[in-house]
């Protein structure tokens, strides 16, 4: 119990002395949505929020950098995704690759510029979303003379949510009728159109299942992983009126956690989605998540415990297996859509026909899920986190390379396997 508790405080980062000194000054990206799951919420140092240029606006491929100030105060620049020029120390975020080229080539002046400061002493840290972040950025630069660098200062720190405070707005349901929530602005990536067609096989079927989905409806050619077919969209829009469906076209964050909460299931079987800021969202409301199993996903979700996984076939990486985005203009990429989203249905339906009239089953994924939250995702947990990694990067020297301690900086568990294992489902 001792070596287990030891091992868990040097995971959050408690296990270290904590120093007296003044807070230390941090710069982060005003960006409204990434950099809130990515840095503290909570705080003892003295968070700057900045604005910053978003040149991806101008052009798509460059998103990957923004321009600091040199000399604005700031003992250290924490950003996400964006790799800001004209910082004298900073931590850099991510969550697949970086540096983030979309199209760049690698020969590119900008790129070799990007490169350069994230290989530079005064970049002290490069944190992974995810372990799958950390396996595709490594493996983009597996080979080159900037590997050892980067792996050397990379590590991973998952998102973090505040927890909800109304306690399980199900306890009590008797799981006689089951109420499923989809959230996400992009339909199709997200899994938008398999949510309506569980909806519709349940109808069919006489299943008690009323979904919900919260989307601005966003698809097709504007999406990069989406088939750009104008006629592929319709059919499952048109299922939005369906009598078990119910559609939000946007709602304010706190609205659509109210809806998770009083949901059996959050639905989030997308095809690509770097890690699922949704899926943490629901469980810190005590709502398990049905996801399909890629990319980080498999981090978040204890298939049986806090949710379940459907299945996609994927990649040494995590992803899923489909033919190049480059083929999106073509009928055979549409129709491996259309057979997934079918496929991913189905495996749903049959999912849930095992826990329809289950109390005591779903009463038990609630306990767990929002346990899942408070031990991997609780702002609080990840503030103390972040709050002692700003400390000691603030004390690093610029004139050494930067390397990950290997207790201090350790990594966030690969999966909710620990939480769980040899424990009886719905207990700590």
């Amino acid at each position: 119990m001792v070596t287990e508790l030891s091992g868990r405080l040097n995971w959050v980062g408690l296990g270290e002395e904590m120093i007296g000194s003044k807070p230390v000054r941090v710069s982060v990206l005003r960006d409204r949505y990434p950099t809130s799951f990515s840095s503290p919420r909570h705080s003892r140092h003295d968070i700057r929020r900045r604005l910053f240029v978003p040149f991806n606006k101008l052009r798509a491929k460059l998103d990957g950098f923004t321009l600091m100030q040199p000399f604005d105060g700031s003992d250290l620049v924490h950003v996400v995704n964006r790799i800001p020029f004209g910082a004298r120390r900073m931590i850099c975020s991510f969550e697949s690759h970086i540096p983030r080229q979309f199209g760049l080539p690698s020969d590119a002046i900008l790129t070799k510029m990007m490169l350069k400061e994230i290989t530079s002493n005064r970049c002290r840290r490069l944190v992974g979303m995810s372990h799958f972040a950390m396996r595709t950025a490594l493996a983009m630069h597996e080979g080159t003379p900037a590997y050892d660098v980067i792996k050397a200062k990379m590590m991973v720190q998952h998102p973090n949510v505040e927890l909800g405070q109304k306690g399980d707005r199900l306890k009590g349901d008797d799981a006689s009728s089951l109420v499923l929530t989809f959230v996400g602005g992009h339909f199709v990536r997200k899994g938008g159109c398999v949510a309506v067609r569980i909806a519709e096989k349940a109808l069919e079927q006489g299943l008690p299942i009323h979904v919900n989905v919260i989307s601005s409806l966003q698809a097709g050619e504007s999406v990069w992983s989406d088939p750009t077919d104008p006629d592929f969209l319709k059919p499952y829009t048109d299922l939005l009126s369906l009598p078990n469906v119910t559609h939000f076209a946007g709602l304010p964050n706190a609205e659509a956690r109210e809806i998770m909460g009083k949901s059996h299931f959050t639905l989030l079987p997308t095809f690509e989605d770097t890690f699922g800021f949704s899926a943490i969202e629901s469980m810190a409301e005590y709502t398990p998540v049905i996801a399909t199993n890629v990319c980080a996903l498999p981090e978040v979700i204890y298939p049986g415990r806090n949710g379940h996984l459907l299945h996609l076939e994927r990649d040494e990486m995590g992803e899923w297996v489909r033919p190049d985005k480059s083929e999106r203009h073509t009928e055979a990429y549409t129709q491996i859509y259309r057979d997934t989203i079918e496929m991913l249905a189905d495996e749903a339906v049959e999912y849930l026909k095992t826990v329809i009239g289950k109390p005591d089953i779903l009463a038990a994924m609630r306990a767990d899920a929002r346990y899942t939250a408070e031990e991997m995702f609780s702002a609080d947990v990840a503030g103390k986190r972040w709050d002692n990694l700003y400390e000691r990067v603030s004390r690093e020297s610029t004139q050494t390379p930067a390397v990950c301690d290997p207790v201090l900086d350790r990594s966030s568990p690969e999966s909710p396997a620990y939480l769980f294992e040899g424990k009886p489902a719905g207990t700590r």
